[in-house]
């Protein structure tokens, strides 16, 4: 253990120029989700350099990528997981520069040890977690189907190692009714907007009988092009939350009888679908966490909590339902009062605070996997935990 400790941890510390200029490049070229080319040809081409078997595109999204390195045996198979996509407007503000060159690092490093242990290192690159849910489509089209744990580590303005996230599902909700001229003759027309608003409004009173950790935020996409017409269309978009996925359904019904009755008062028609995937809650497995958070305090790093730190939703709530994952989170922060969604985040995380933070994530990721190569009955554990927890 001590011969590949040294070994891991020297090489991050000679991977450091390397590591930050692959993290600001991304950063300084942000791509969103489905459209982050660049960026995973970065990420695939230096896994390719560190001896990686690489295959990009894979399954339906043509920016994910798998990057295989095996030892001894094919099992057992602990897999890094790598984001890049960022936000419209605020770029990489959620730090998945970060979270990409974290994930490709841990994994070629610890690969340099691989060809002396028993076990596989993969690393795959998952797109568009803001939007569409990458690691979920991965997850359908059977590219986990193989792992045995999957890993991955956020940037945050607290560091928290039993991370929990909420059921997340976008809706979209579309009303349709008359134009008419808004001054000379409106009560021929059927105003659209006038539902969509009346919806917002209904939503929000809802909102005050509903468990304070549920989440409706919602937007307009569309309520008309000219005040002098009668809005014959409005399109809005609601972002559903909740702890549980059989609490999902119960709120979802609930906004769906909103809509309802908004069509009803105004004479309205409407159609309600989803337009992503649902995102399921986190299950943070306690034995892989452990080992993590183990690896992380003798590297220095502290736990910092956060007073003023909601809960998110997160694309690899999925997969975590089905084997054993972590998704910790590491303060790249000096001030709480940042919030992540933002410009300010984004440069936070190619700071000095970032990179330092940075490089304690990769050893500390690389670390864990390596502890569990050695050890590699604790899998058996940690399965054994996730059956017996609570969906």
């Amino acid at each position: 253990m001590i011969q590949f400790k040294e070994r891991i941890l020297q090489r991050v510390d000679s991977l450091k120029e390397r590591i930050f200029e692959i993290s600001d490049d991304i950063f300084h070229n942000p791509e969103l989700g489905n459209e982050e080319f660049r960026s995973s040809k970065i990420l695939a081409d230096e896994l390719a350099k560190n001896g990686f078997e690489v295959s990009i595109p894979i399954g339906s999204q043509k920016t994910a990528f798998k990057a295989v390195k095996r030892g001894k045996s094919k099992k057992p198979i602990i897999a890094f997981l790598a984001e890049y996509d960022a936000l419209p407007g605020v770029g990489h503000g959620c730090g998945h520069n970060w979270i990409g060159t974290a994930s490709t690092f841990a994994g070629i490093v610890v690969a340099e040890c691989i060809g002396e242990l028993y076990g596989q290192i993969q690393v795959f690159g998952t797109p568009a977690e803001e939007n569409f849910g990458g690691k979920i489509i991965l997850l359908e089209e059977g590219f986990f189907d193989d792992a045995d744990i999957a890993m991955m580590v956020h940037p945050s303005n607290e560091t928290k190692i039993y991370y929990r996230s909420l059921a997340a599902n976008v809706i979209e909700v579309e009303f349709k009714g008359k134009a008419a001229h808004a001054a000379a003759s409106p009560w021929l027309g059927v105003n659209a907007l006038d539902a969509l608003i009346q919806s917002f409004v209904a939503i929000d009173n809802l909102k005050k009988q509903l468990n304070p950790a549920f989440r409706i935020p919602g937007i307009i996409k569309y309520g008309g092009d000219r005040a002098n017409i009668v809005p014959d269309h409005a399109i809005g978009a609601f972002s559903l939350r909740t702890e549980t996925l059989a609490e999902m359904d119960v709120l979802k019904e609930k906004v769906a009888n909103i809509f309802k009755g908004a069509s009803l008062a105004t004479g309205c028609s409407f159609t309600m679908v989803d337009t992503e995937r649902v995102y399921a809650p986190m299950i943070t497995n306690k034995i892989l966490g452990k080992i993590f958070e183990k690896n992380f305090l003798e590297l220095g790093g502290k736990i910092i909590k956060n007073p003023l730190k909601g809960v998110g939703s997160v694309d690899i709530g999925n997969l975590s339902q089905k084997f054993p994952c972590i998704h910790p989170s590491v303060s790249v922060v000096d001030d709480f009062n940042l919030p992540g969604h933002s410009v300010e985040f984004g440069l936070a995380s190619i700071s000095e605070k970032g990179k330092s933070e940075l490089i304690r994530t990769i050893k500390t990721l690389a670390l864990t996997a390596l502890e569990i190569f050695l050890n590699p009955s604790v899998i058996d554990e940690m399965k054994e935990e996730l059956k017996n927890t609570p969906k």
